[in-house]
């Protein structure tokens, strides 16, 4: 164990064997080796921080859904699950989509969501910057004369940040709101390339009946 102290009158530093550890005579590899010690040290206590957070997370989780409290949502193997639209959203719903150079997805994207979510109290939201023509060009392309989409287009150049695309759009739902008096029940955040399944706004519908907040996961599948 090493013992004493180091200052610039006396540097060296006692072991508890009696030795002497001269650092004045260390060379730089063995101060490098010194710091590594060093920095390994607390990277340790960090990581011990960061693994109690998580195993935190996971028995809170635990905790739940053995309380009953988590409930996950799902059909019965003999459940056919009415198609979208026979029974109408409990309320209104936005779904928000912030794109930056986007043109060679988002056309495909925004089709089978209008498509597969025949719903009318929903209201897409595509986010556009002004400087970002192609992608503006592409969704006017589709000619999607659908009265639930709405493109925005970003009043600064991107690329910002997602989240402020998100906060853009944002505020055109809070605008409509105002315009029409009537609240969003629901703001659904949505990736530019990611396909939708047919029956997950009406799952999310129903989550918002016990939940504030509601995530479904994003699977891979062949084209």
């Amino acid at each position: 164990m090493l013992q004493g102290g180091i200052g610039a009158a006396n540097p060296h530093l006692r072991t508890e064997s009696g030795g002497i550890v001269d650092f004045a005579g260390f060379s730089a590899s063995e101060w490098l080796l010194l710091v590594q010690y060093e920095l390994l040290l607390f990277t340790s206590l960090f990581f011990c921080l960061g693994a109690f957070d998580e195993l935190a997370v996971d028995g809170l989780w635990l905790w739940l859904r053995l309380s009953g409290r988590a409930v996950t949502l799902q059909l019965a193997d003999d459940e056919d699950p009415p198609d979208p639209g026979e029974q109408s959203l409990k309320g209104r719903a936005a779904i928000v989509i912030p794109a930056w150079q986007e043109a060679a997805v988002l056309p495909t994207t925004v089709r089978h969501m209008l498509g597969v979510w025949p719903h009318a109290n929903l209201t897409l939201y595509v986010g556009c910057y002004r400087n970002d023509g192609e992608t503006i060009a592409a969704m006017l392309a589709e000619n999607l004369e659908d009265p639930r989409l709405r493109i925005v287009v970003h009043d600064i150049s991107g690329p910002t940040t997602k989240a402020d695309c998100l906060n853009r759009l944002y505020r055109e739902i809070e605008e409509d709101e105002q315009r029409s008096g009537e609240p969003f029940r629901m703001v659904v955040l949505h990736d530019a390339e990611d396909m939708v399944d047919r029956y997950a706004l009406d799952l999310l519908d129903q989550a918002l009946d016990t939940a504030d907040f509601a995530q479904l996961p994003v699977l891979p599948s062949a084209p």
